[in-house]
C-alpha cells in the first residue's frame, strides 16, 4: 500500500533466480476509499476497502481462437465499472464491464460492435486467498510429454530450471469436485429431431466415468443454478453455447503456476455436437435391437440316445444396433470425458487408435470407436495412477501427442481403430480415392483438392516411416499411376495424380508431416518412376507435368535424381533426332530438354 492506493503484485516465485534476485511485477493498482458506514462494520480494522472499477484498467485482447500468434492487442479502456460482487469464505468477486478500443482490427464478421477497432467485454474478476491442498505433492515432468507442463520454474542458486506436471490435489475421502452444467443443456435437449436423447446425463456420465479411474469419488455433477456463474474462480463450469458455428469443444483450467496444482477449470461446448445421429436399421422404439432371425441350431455329437442340454449356450452379441439417440448420448458422453481428461492434466494421445477400438479417450477417435468407449480406457487409466501417485510406471500403452504428428506418421487423427494403419486403413483409403480418380468419378482437375486431404498420410510414411512403411507407402502411392499405365482411358486421372505427387513429396508439401525422405530405396524408386513418366513411355504424360517432375528431381538432390535426368536427356535428344513429332511436340519437348539441361548443368547445389 503506497500513497492511497492497494497494489497488486505477481509475485510468481518462477522468475526467482537466486534468494537476491526475487522480481515483483506490479499488475494493478486500487484507490482506497473512505467510509464512516465500512469503519462501523465488526472487524473492519483488518481490512481495507478499494475501488475496483477505478484501478489502472489495462487490459488485452487475443486476435485469434486459439490465444496464439504474437500476443495480445493492447486496448485504451473507455468505460469501466463493476456488478454482482459476491463473497466467498476466502474471498471475493465481481464483474467488471468496460467498453475498448484498440489501434488494429479485432472485430469479426457478425459482432455486435459494428467497430472493428472497438469492444465491449465482461470481465470475471476473483479476489481469493489461496491455500495449496494439504498433502498435494508436485511431480517432475516425465521423459514423455504425456501431460501438461508448467511454465519452465527457475530453480533458486543453481541456475537449472525445472517444469511440473500440472494436477489436481486428490486424495481417497476428498470431497468430490463439484462441476455444473450449463443451463441451456436442458433448452438443446428438447429439440425433437435428437429423439429424447439425455444430453444432460450423457455429459454428467462423461465427467463422472473418472471417477472409476481413481477408484474413489474426485468429481460430482450438477445443473447450474441461477446463481452460478462461469466467471466464478471457484465454480468448475460446463459452458454450453446454443450457437454451433463455433463447432468445437475446448477445456481450461486455473493452477498454481509454482507448484503445477490445479484449482478450477471449465469447459466449453458448442451446440453443434449435439446433431442427431440416424437409428440403426434393425433398433426398435425402445433402442433395443428388433428381433431378428432364430439363432441357429448347434449340431453335436451324442453317444447313442444319449442326450442332454447344453449348460450355457452366449451367442456374441450384434453390434451397433443402437438408436439415434443412444448413439448421441455416448458420443457426447466420449466428448466430455475427453475434455475433463485434459483439466485432470492429460495430453493428447493420438495413438490410441493403434489398440482398437481405442486405449484412450484422450485420441481424437472416430466416431466408431466414440461410441465404443466412451468411457477412459486402459491408457487414460495408467497415465492418471502415474500422474497421482497411484502408481510409479508411466503408462506402456502406445503414445504420442500432438507434436508428434508433425513427424511420426503413425500418429495420426481419426484413424480408425487398427494396430496396422498404415495397412489396413491408409493404403486401401488411398487406392479408393485414386481409383475414383482414374475412372472419372472424380474429375483430374479435383485431384490436389481430394488428394491434399486425403493423401499427405500416406506420404508421410514414405517420408518418416520405418525402411519397410516408407517402401510400401510409396509403391502404394503410384500403385496404377507407374508409367506405363494398363489402360490408357486412366491417362487424365494417373497424369494428374502424378504431378500431385512429386509436387507434394518434393516441392510443395502441404501434408502435416514434411521432412525429407530419407530411405535410398524410395528415393532410386523415386527417381526411376520419374524416368517412365519424363520419357512419357505411355504417351498419357503432359508437359506441365513432366515439368513439374523435373523440377522434383532437381530438388531431391540425390545421385539417383541426377542419373535419372541424365538418361532422360540423352533418351529425349536421341527421340528429337529421330523426327516423326508434330510441330508443337518437338517444340515443348526442347522446352523440356532445356529445363532438363539446367537442372543438371550442374545438378548439385
Amino acid at each position: 500500500m503506497q500513497n492511497d492506493r492497494l497494489y497488486v503484485f505477481d509475485a510468481d516465485d518462477r522468475r526467482a533466480t537466486s534468494d537476491i534476485f526475487n522480481p515483483d511485477l506490479i499488475i494493478d493498482s486500487f484507490p482506497l476509499v473512505e467510509s464512516s458506514n465500512f469503519h462501523k462494520l465488526p472487524g473492519s480494522g483488518g481490512y481495507l476497502l478499494i475501488d475496483p472499477s477505478a484501478g489502472r484498467n489495462r487490459f488485452g485482447a487475443v486476435a485469434d481462437w486459439v490465444g496464439g500468434g504474437a500476443g495480445a492487442i493492447k486496448l485504451e479502456t473507455e468505460l469501466s465499472y463493476v456488478q454482482s460482487f459476491k463473497s466467498a469464505n476466502d474471498g471475493g468477486m465481481f464483474e467488471q464491464i468496460i467498453t475498448a478500443y484498440s489501434d488494429q482490427p479485432i472485430g469479426v464478421p457478425g459482432d455486435v460492435e459494428n467497430n472493428d477497432y472497438r469492444l465491449a467485454a465482461t470481465l470475471g474478476v476473483n479476489l481469493r486467498r489461496y491455500k495449496e491442498t494439504p498433502g498435494f505433492a508436485q511431480v517432475l515432468a516425465p521423459a514423455e510429454d504425456h501431460y501438461f507442463l508448467t511454465d519452465p520454474i527457475n530453480v533458486p542458486n543453481t541456475g537449472a530450471r525445472k517444469q511440473l506436471a500440472v494436477h489436481w490435489g486428490f486424495k481417497p475421502g476428498m470431497q468430490p469436485v463439484k462441476w455444473v452444467i450449463g443451463p441451456a443443456i436442458t433448452e438443446l435437449a428438447q429439440d425433437p429431431s435428437l429423439g429424447g436423447a439425455d444430453l444432460y446425463g450423457a455429459m454428467k456420465r462423461g465427467i463422472e466415468s473418472w471417477n472409476d479411474v481413481f477408484g474413489y469419488p474426485v468429481f460430482s455433477v450438477s445443473l447450474a443454478g441461477p446463481n452460478d456463474s462461469f466467471a466464478d474462480d471457484h465454480v468448475n463450469y460446463v459452458i454450453i453455447d446454443t450457437d454451433p458455428s463455433a463447432g468445437y469443444a475446448y477445456a481450461d483450467w486455473r493452477q498454481n503456476p509454482n507448484t503445477g496444482e490445479i484449482r478450477g477449470a471449465s469447459v466449453y461446448f458448442s451446440a453443434a455436437f449435439f446433431s442427431p445421429f440416424p437409428d440403426d436399421p434393425t433398433v426398435g422404439p425402445n433402442g433395443i435391437r428388433k428381433p431378428g432371425a432364430a439363432k441357429p441350431k448347434l449340431p453335436t455329437l451324442v453317444w447313442q440316445d444319449q442326450h442332454d442340454t447344453a449348460p450355457c449356450v452366449m451367442f456374441r452379441p450384434e453390434t451397433n444396433q443402437l438408436t439415434g439417440a443412444v448413439k448421441l448420448e455416448k458420443y457426447i458422453q466420449h466428448v466430455m470425458a475427453h475434455e475433463v481428461g485434459h483439466t485432470l492434466g492429460l495430453r493428447h494421445n493420438f495413438k490410441g487408435s493403434l489398440m482398437p477400438p481405442t486405449s484412450s479417450v484422450m485420441e481424437y477417435n472416430d466416431v466408431d470407436a466414440s461410441l465404443a468407449q466412451p468411457t477412459p480406457a486402459s491408457y487414460d487409466t495408467s497415465a492418471i495412477h502415474y500422474l497421482y501417485g497411484m502408481n510409479p510406471a508411466l503408462p506402456a500403452q502406445p503414445f504420442c501427442t500432438d507434436d508428434a504428428t508433425l513427424y511420426d506418421p503413425n500418429c495420426v487423427r481419426f484413424d480408425p481403430g487398427t494396430p496396422t494403419p498404415l495397412d489396413d486403413y491408409q493404403i486401401p483409403f488411398y487406392q479408393l480415392v485414386t481409383s475414383l480418380i482414374l475412372d472419372g468419378s472424380i474429375p483430374a482437375y479435383l485431384t490436389d483438392l481430394y488428394l491434399s486431404f486425403y493423401g499427405t498420410e500416406l506420404v508421410g510414411y514414405a517420408r518418416t516411416g520405418t525402411p519397410a512403411e516408407s517402401t510400401a507407402a510409396w509403391n502404394a502411392l503410384l500403385d496404377g499411376v507407374r508409367a506405363p499405365i494398363a489402360d490408357p482411358a486412366h491417362g487424365p486421372g494417373a497424369d494428374a495424380i502424378s504431378a500431385w505427387l512429386y509436387r507434394e513429396v518434393f516441392l510443395q508439401p502441404t501434408g502435416s508431416i514434411q521432412d525429407p525422405i530419407t530411405n535410398p530405396s524410395v528415393l532410386a524408386a523415386a527417381a526411376t518412376d520419374a524416368k517412365g513418366i519424363l520419357l512419357n513411355v505411355d504417351n498419357v504424360r503432359s508437359f506441365e507435368t513432366r515439368r513439374i517432375v523435373v523440377d522434383a528431381l532437381k530438388r531431391a538432390q540425390n545421385l539417383d535424381s541426377y542419373l535419372a535426368l541424365s538418361a532422360v536427356r540423352d533418351g529425349l535428344t536421341a527421340a528429337l533426332a529421330a523426327g516423326g513429332m508434330s510441330v508443337s511436340e518437338t517444340a515443348l519437348t526442347r522446352d523440356l530438354l532445356a529445363r532438363i539441361n539446367a537442372a543438371i548443368s550442374p545438378y548439385f547445389e
